[in-house]
């Protein structure tokens, strides 16, 4: 199962599986990582989540894609004008958060 195309994410694994020389059977598409989590959880295939997207759950087995170009660009937007203390310190928050998960 898959994300729904038109998406950044289903962009990246149609190239990533491109790349890697085979076509998935792909059976079933979503929009919801919570809908393709639970369905794996009860035996019904696999799918490629992100690590945010990812959920605890004792039916579930995370394994790391190790690929060079396996890696998603987020984007903090905001005004240029009217900045303030608490805008510069949730963007240092984001960024750090994203250092982790680099």
């Amino acid at each position: 199962m898959v994300i729904r195309g038109g998406s950044a994410a289903r962009a990246q694994f149609d190239r990533l599986v491109s790349e890697a020389g085979f076509e998935p059977r792909i059976r079933f598409e979503t929009e919801s990582y919570d809908v393709a989590q639970a369905l794996v959880a009860t035996g019904y295939g696999v799918a490629l989540v992100s690590r945010m997207a990812r959920r605890r759950d004792l039916h579930l087995s995370f394994r790391p894609v190790v690929h060079r170009r396996a890696r998603r660009t987020v984007h903090a937007l905001r005004s240029d004008t009217g900045v303030t203390d608490l805008t510069l310190t949730f963007e240092r928050l984001l960024r750090s958060a994203a250092a982790d998960l680099a």
